[in-house]
């Protein structure tokens, strides 16, 4: 083979230099627009999954409040409300008095319980008939009743 290259004249030699040279130029070509092509793609599939998991957790968390709003039994209502707000509530009871559902829970400060009984209301899709908002020493104390159906 280089007894080959040394017969040929210095023209010839470049222009089998220029033509490996675009031959490997034109391969790696292929192999990043291949490599950027599966990129895309899996981008693609990535946003459809997104997607998805987006739809199917708004369809459960839309079943999940329509069966808790149906419900009157305080324990279910009292673990909904634990697993679904994220602030730091103390002391959540739930429970049936006469005609009422009461809610009861301490925040750190008033805001946290506007904020909290906001929540409460929202899930729950009912309207409060009585709240009552506490200060005390270790921050708020609320009571939600809420008219049972």
């Amino acid at each position: 083979m280089n007894n080959f290259l040394n017969n040929l004249n210095n023209r010839e030699r470049n222009l089998i230099m220029a033509a490996l040279l675009m031959v490997v130029t034109l391969i790696l070509f292929f192999i990043v627009s291949n490599t950027i092509q599966s990129l895309n793609f899996s981008s693609k599939k990535l946003d459809k999954a997104k997607s998805d998991y987006e739809y199917v957790a708004l369809k459960a968390q839309q079943l999940s409040n329509l069966l808790i709003n149906q419900s009157n039994d305080p324990a279910e209502i009292e673990s909904f409300i634990e697993n679904s707000i994220d602030s730091d509530i103390k002391n959540l009871e739930v429970a049936n008095i006469d005609q009422y559902l009461k809610i009861s829970f301490e925040t750190k400060n008033l805001q946290e319980s506007f904020s909290v009984s906001d929540k409460i209301a929202f899930m729950l899709e009912k309207d409060f008939s009585k709240v009552t908002y506490s200060k005390n020493e270790k921050g708020s104390f609320t009571e939600i009743f809420i008219i049972n159906p």
